[in-house]
Protein backbone atom coordinates (compact mmCIF):
# COMPACT_ATOMS: atom_id res chain seq x y z
CA UNK A 1 0.00 0.00 0.00
CA UNK A 2 1.30 3.35 -1.03
CA UNK A 3 -0.73 6.65 -0.46
CA UNK A 4 1.92 9.16 -0.02
CA UNK A 5 3.38 8.33 -3.60
CA UNK A 6 -0.01 7.46 -5.48
CA UNK A 7 -0.90 9.64 -8.42
CA UNK A 8 -3.90 11.06 -6.76
CA UNK A 9 -2.17 12.25 -3.60
CA UNK A 10 0.30 13.49 -6.29
CA UNK A 11 -2.79 15.96 -7.89
CA UNK A 12 -3.89 16.84 -4.81
CA UNK A 13 -0.35 18.34 -3.69
CA UNK A 14 0.47 20.07 -6.77
CA UNK A 15 -3.46 21.02 -8.09
CA UNK A 16 -5.37 22.01 -4.53
CA UNK A 17 -2.33 22.76 -1.91
CA UNK A 18 -0.30 24.20 -5.10
CA UNK A 19 3.23 22.83 -3.40
CA UNK A 20 6.13 22.49 -5.78
CA UNK A 21 6.21 19.16 -7.54
CA UNK A 22 9.76 17.58 -8.70
CA UNK A 23 10.50 14.35 -9.28
CA UNK A 24 13.80 11.99 -8.72
CA UNK A 25 15.68 9.02 -8.43
CA UNK A 26 16.80 7.42 -5.77
CA UNK A 27 17.70 4.14 -5.34
CA UNK A 28 17.27 3.35 -8.89
CA UNK A 29 12.82 4.36 -8.25
CA UNK A 30 11.68 7.27 -9.30
CA UNK A 31 9.78 9.93 -6.62
CA UNK A 32 8.00 13.20 -6.71
CA UNK A 33 8.80 15.10 -4.19
CA UNK A 34 8.03 18.93 -2.24
CA UNK A 35 9.84 21.89 -1.99
CA UNK A 36 8.88 24.16 0.97
CA UNK A 37 9.23 28.22 1.00
CA UNK A 38 9.37 30.08 3.91
CA UNK A 39 10.01 33.86 3.50
CA UNK A 40 11.89 35.06 6.15
CA UNK A 41 12.89 38.89 5.99
CA UNK A 42 14.51 39.29 2.48
CA UNK A 43 14.97 35.49 2.06
CA UNK A 44 13.49 32.38 1.07
CA UNK A 45 13.79 29.62 2.89
CA UNK A 46 13.83 26.34 1.21
CA UNK A 47 13.24 22.35 2.35
CA UNK A 48 13.02 19.64 0.32
CA UNK A 49 10.95 16.10 1.15
CA UNK A 50 10.42 12.68 -0.48
CA UNK A 51 7.98 10.29 1.12
CA UNK A 52 7.60 6.90 0.96
CA UNK A 53 11.33 5.84 0.22
CA UNK A 54 11.84 1.81 0.04
CA UNK A 55 15.89 1.62 0.81
CA UNK A 56 16.13 -2.10 -1.62
CA UNK A 57 17.82 -4.89 1.04
CA UNK A 58 20.66 -5.93 -1.33
CA UNK A 59 21.82 -2.38 -1.72
CA UNK A 60 25.47 -1.49 0.08
CA UNK A 61 26.29 1.01 2.66
CA UNK A 62 28.12 2.82 0.20
CA UNK A 63 25.71 2.80 -2.06
CA UNK A 64 23.43 4.17 0.09
CA UNK A 65 26.29 7.01 0.87
CA UNK A 66 26.63 7.73 -3.00
CA UNK A 67 22.67 8.61 -3.36
CA UNK A 68 22.37 10.63 -0.08
CA UNK A 69 25.52 12.71 -1.15
CA UNK A 70 24.66 13.66 -4.74
CA UNK A 71 21.02 14.33 -3.38
CA UNK A 72 22.94 16.56 -0.83
CA UNK A 73 24.79 18.51 -3.25
CA UNK A 74 22.61 18.70 -6.01
CA UNK A 75 20.57 21.28 -3.39
CA UNK A 76 23.03 22.97 -1.21
CA UNK A 77 22.67 26.59 -2.04
CA UNK A 78 23.07 28.74 1.31
CA UNK A 79 18.75 29.50 1.51
CA UNK A 80 18.49 25.45 1.76
CA UNK A 81 18.37 24.51 4.97
CA UNK A 82 17.90 20.66 5.11
CA UNK A 83 16.14 17.51 2.45
CA UNK A 84 13.36 15.36 4.48
CA UNK A 85 13.56 11.52 3.82
CA UNK A 86 10.60 9.51 5.00
CA UNK A 87 12.16 5.34 5.07
CA UNK A 88 9.17 2.90 5.21
CA UNK A 89 11.36 0.15 5.48
CA UNK A 90 9.83 -2.22 8.26
CA UNK A 91 10.84 -2.03 11.97
CA UNK A 92 11.13 -6.07 13.56
CA UNK A 93 10.25 -6.92 16.80
CA UNK A 94 11.52 -5.81 19.52
CA UNK A 95 10.27 -2.63 17.95
CA UNK A 96 12.40 -0.26 20.40
CA UNK A 97 15.42 -1.89 20.41
CA UNK A 98 15.70 -1.89 16.83
CA UNK A 99 14.23 1.71 16.45
CA UNK A 100 17.36 2.69 18.50
CA UNK A 101 20.08 0.47 16.38
CA UNK A 102 18.69 2.13 13.61
CA UNK A 103 18.50 5.30 14.65
CA UNK A 104 22.03 5.17 15.86
CA UNK A 105 23.20 3.58 11.94
CA UNK A 106 21.71 6.49 9.85
CA UNK A 107 23.62 8.96 11.98
CA UNK A 108 26.86 7.39 11.86
CA UNK A 109 27.18 5.64 8.52
CA UNK A 110 25.20 8.06 6.55
CA UNK A 111 25.11 11.03 7.99
CA UNK A 112 21.61 11.33 8.85
CA UNK A 113 19.49 13.68 11.26
CA UNK A 114 16.52 11.93 13.10
CA UNK A 115 13.78 14.80 12.02
CA UNK A 116 13.34 17.87 13.77
CA UNK A 117 9.13 17.22 13.81
CA UNK A 118 7.21 14.33 13.11
CA UNK A 119 6.02 15.15 9.57
CA UNK A 120 5.31 11.21 9.00
CA UNK A 121 4.32 8.70 10.97
CA UNK A 122 6.42 5.98 12.67
CA UNK A 123 3.54 3.39 12.59
CA UNK A 124 0.60 2.68 11.14
CA UNK A 125 -2.08 0.26 11.52
CA UNK A 126 -3.92 -2.12 8.72
CA UNK A 127 -7.25 -3.43 8.95
CA UNK A 128 -7.87 -6.51 6.47
CA UNK A 129 -10.96 -6.43 4.88
CA UNK A 130 -10.74 -9.70 2.84
CA UNK A 131 -12.15 -11.34 6.15
CA UNK A 132 -15.84 -12.00 6.53
CA UNK A 133 -18.21 -9.06 7.87
CA UNK A 134 -18.92 -10.88 10.96
CA UNK A 135 -15.06 -11.49 11.85
CA UNK A 136 -14.51 -7.66 11.25
CA UNK A 137 -16.89 -7.21 14.12
CA UNK A 138 -15.47 -10.46 16.24
CA UNK A 139 -11.82 -9.38 15.59
CA UNK A 140 -12.67 -6.10 17.58
CA UNK A 141 -11.43 -5.42 21.29
CA UNK A 142 -14.30 -6.61 24.33
CA UNK A 143 -14.61 -3.01 24.74
CA UNK A 144 -14.88 -1.61 21.34
CA UNK A 145 -17.68 -4.48 20.93
CA UNK A 146 -19.28 -3.16 23.75
CA UNK A 147 -19.43 0.04 22.55
CA UNK A 148 -20.62 -0.80 18.69
CA UNK A 149 -23.43 -2.59 20.77
CA UNK A 150 -24.14 0.27 23.18
CA UNK A 151 -24.26 2.30 19.43
CA UNK A 152 -26.58 0.26 17.48
CA UNK A 153 -29.02 -0.01 21.00
CA UNK A 154 -29.41 3.56 21.13
CA UNK A 155 -30.45 4.15 17.03
CA UNK A 156 -27.73 5.29 16.03
CA UNK A 157 -27.13 4.84 11.87
CA UNK A 158 -24.69 5.06 9.75
CA UNK A 159 -24.79 7.30 6.15
CA UNK A 160 -22.54 8.90 3.21
CA UNK A 161 -22.69 12.62 3.94
CA UNK A 162 -24.37 15.19 1.64
CA UNK A 163 -23.61 18.43 0.56
CA UNK A 164 -24.59 20.39 3.37
CA UNK A 165 -23.04 17.45 6.09
CA UNK A 166 -19.75 18.13 4.05
CA UNK A 167 -19.87 21.70 4.74
CA UNK A 168 -21.03 21.16 8.63
CA UNK A 169 -17.62 18.73 9.00
CA UNK A 170 -15.60 21.59 8.31
CA UNK A 171 -17.02 23.65 11.01
CA UNK A 172 -16.57 20.54 13.60
CA UNK A 173 -13.21 20.04 12.21
CA UNK A 174 -12.26 23.59 12.52
CA UNK A 175 -13.27 23.66 15.82
CA UNK A 176 -11.66 20.30 17.62
CA UNK A 177 -8.73 22.24 15.90
CA UNK A 178 -8.36 25.18 17.82
CA UNK A 179 -9.63 23.05 20.92
CA UNK A 180 -6.47 20.35 19.84
CA UNK A 181 -4.52 22.97 18.90
CA UNK A 182 -3.64 21.30 15.25
CA UNK A 183 -3.72 22.77 11.72
CA UNK A 184 -6.31 22.04 9.28
CA UNK A 185 -7.06 22.71 5.72
CA UNK A 186 -7.99 26.48 4.89
CA UNK A 187 -12.22 26.29 3.82
CA UNK A 188 -11.32 27.40 0.33
CA UNK A 189 -8.73 24.54 -0.05
CA UNK A 190 -10.91 21.99 1.85
CA UNK A 191 -13.96 22.77 -0.35
CA UNK A 192 -11.59 22.28 -3.68
CA UNK A 193 -9.90 18.94 -2.36
CA UNK A 194 -14.08 17.65 -1.70
CA UNK A 195 -14.46 18.71 -5.27
CA UNK A 196 -11.73 16.97 -6.78
CA UNK A 197 -12.46 13.86 -4.73
CA UNK A 198 -16.10 13.79 -5.49
CA UNK A 199 -15.32 13.84 -9.45
CA UNK A 200 -11.87 11.39 -8.99
CA UNK A 201 -15.34 8.98 -6.79
CA UNK A 202 -11.95 8.47 -4.92
CA UNK A 203 -13.18 9.33 -1.46
CA UNK A 204 -15.94 9.49 1.39
CA UNK A 205 -17.11 11.22 4.34
CA UNK A 206 -18.91 8.90 6.59
CA UNK A 207 -21.03 9.91 9.46
CA UNK A 208 -22.89 8.28 12.38
CA UNK A 209 -26.01 9.85 13.09
CA UNK A 210 -28.48 9.75 16.24
CA UNK A 211 -31.74 11.51 16.32
CA UNK A 212 -30.77 13.59 13.29
CA UNK A 213 -27.42 14.97 14.88
CA UNK A 214 -24.47 14.20 13.29
CA UNK A 215 -22.01 12.35 16.38
CA UNK A 216 -18.86 11.55 14.42
CA UNK A 217 -17.76 11.65 10.93
CA UNK A 218 -14.40 9.80 8.98
CA UNK A 219 -12.90 10.98 5.73
CA UNK A 220 -11.19 8.66 4.12
CA UNK A 221 -9.69 8.31 0.54
CA UNK A 222 -9.59 5.04 -1.38
CA UNK A 223 -7.06 3.99 -4.65
CA UNK A 224 -7.89 0.93 -6.44
CA UNK A 225 -8.01 -1.89 -3.69
CA UNK A 226 -6.74 0.25 -0.50
CA UNK A 227 -8.09 2.55 1.33
CA UNK A 228 -6.39 5.70 3.64
CA UNK A 229 -8.26 6.48 6.79
CA UNK A 230 -7.39 10.30 6.63
CA UNK A 231 -9.27 12.32 8.91
CA UNK A 232 -12.04 12.18 11.75
CA UNK A 233 -13.85 14.49 14.16
CA UNK A 234 -16.55 13.97 16.71
CA UNK A 235 -19.00 16.58 18.20
CA UNK A 236 -17.84 17.93 21.02
CA UNK A 237 -21.34 17.65 22.58
CA UNK A 238 -21.21 14.33 23.25
CA UNK A 239 -18.29 13.35 25.79
CA UNK A 240 -18.19 9.48 24.77
CA UNK A 241 -16.13 7.54 22.30
CA UNK A 242 -18.39 4.70 21.61
CA UNK A 243 -20.21 6.09 18.51
CA UNK A 244 -16.88 5.98 16.68
CA UNK A 245 -16.60 2.24 16.91
CA UNK A 246 -19.83 2.01 15.64
CA UNK A 247 -18.84 4.48 12.74
CA UNK A 248 -15.58 2.19 11.69
CA UNK A 249 -17.47 -0.84 11.87
CA UNK A 250 -20.10 0.20 9.25
CA UNK A 251 -17.36 2.12 7.52
CA UNK A 252 -14.99 -0.96 7.18
CA UNK A 253 -18.20 -3.36 5.96
CA UNK A 254 -18.93 -0.47 3.09
CA UNK A 255 -15.61 -0.81 1.94
CA UNK A 256 -14.98 -4.25 1.40
CA UNK A 257 -18.65 -4.06 -0.24
CA UNK A 258 -16.83 -1.94 -2.82
CA UNK A 259 -14.03 -4.37 -3.26
CA UNK A 260 -11.16 -2.53 -0.76
CA UNK A 261 -8.97 -5.04 0.59
CA UNK A 262 -7.03 -3.12 2.98
CA UNK A 263 -7.58 0.38 5.26
CA UNK A 264 -4.56 2.01 5.90
CA UNK A 265 -5.43 3.42 9.37
CA UNK A 266 -2.27 6.28 9.38
CA UNK A 267 -0.42 7.62 12.42
CA UNK A 268 -0.32 5.83 15.50
CA UNK A 269 2.42 5.90 18.05
CA UNK A 270 5.73 3.75 18.13
CA UNK A 271 5.54 0.89 20.30
CA UNK A 272 6.90 1.42 23.81
CA UNK A 273 6.96 5.30 23.40
CA UNK A 274 4.01 6.27 26.00
CA UNK A 275 4.47 9.36 25.99
CA UNK A 276 4.06 10.24 22.39
CA UNK A 277 1.31 12.39 21.41
CA UNK A 278 -0.83 9.51 19.36
CA UNK A 279 -0.76 7.36 22.25
CA UNK A 280 -3.99 7.86 23.00
CA UNK A 281 -5.65 7.51 18.93
CA UNK A 282 -3.40 4.60 19.02
CA UNK A 283 -5.42 2.70 21.85
CA UNK A 284 -8.40 3.37 19.79
CA UNK A 285 -6.99 1.93 16.48
CA UNK A 286 -5.58 -0.77 18.12
CA UNK A 287 -9.12 -2.29 19.46
CA UNK A 288 -10.32 -2.52 15.99
CA UNK A 289 -7.92 -5.56 15.42
CA UNK A 290 -4.89 -4.31 13.55
CA UNK A 291 -1.82 -5.44 12.08
CA UNK A 292 0.85 -2.69 13.47
CA UNK A 293 3.50 -2.42 11.19
CA UNK A 294 6.69 0.43 12.88
CA UNK A 295 8.89 2.27 10.21
CA UNK A 296 12.11 3.54 9.76
CA UNK A 297 10.76 6.95 9.93
CA UNK A 298 11.77 10.14 8.81
CA UNK A 299 15.41 11.72 8.56
CA UNK A 300 17.17 14.69 7.17
CA UNK A 301 20.04 15.31 5.16
CA UNK A 302 21.57 18.68 6.73
CA UNK A 303 22.09 20.92 4.13
CA UNK A 304 22.34 24.37 5.83
CA UNK A 305 23.72 23.33 9.66
CA UNK A 306 23.94 26.51 11.57
CA UNK A 307 20.30 27.86 10.08
CA UNK A 308 19.17 23.51 10.58
CA UNK A 309 20.34 23.80 14.28
CA UNK A 310 18.79 27.33 15.22
CA UNK A 311 15.35 25.50 13.48
CA UNK A 312 16.15 22.62 15.67
CA UNK A 313 16.12 25.06 18.99
CA UNK A 314 12.85 27.28 17.99
CA UNK A 315 11.44 23.41 17.95
CA UNK A 316 12.38 22.53 21.26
Amino acid sequence: MNFYQNQIWKIISKEIFKKNIFEYTLFWEKYWWIQKTHKKFWLNINWYQILWITIPDWIWNNEINYEINTLKNKYSKFNDIFFQLWFINQIQKPYFENREKINNQMKKKYKLQTSIKENMPLATVFIDLTKREEDLFNDFSKSAKRNVKKAIKSKMYFKIADQNEINNFYTLWSNTAKLKWFHIYSKIEYLKLIDFLINTNSWNLYIAKKDNQIISWSIEINDKNNSYYLYWATNRNYIKLWWHYFLKLEMFKYLKNRWIKKVDLLWVSPTWYENHHLWWVSQFKHSLWWKHIEYFWNYDIVLNKLAYNILKLKKH
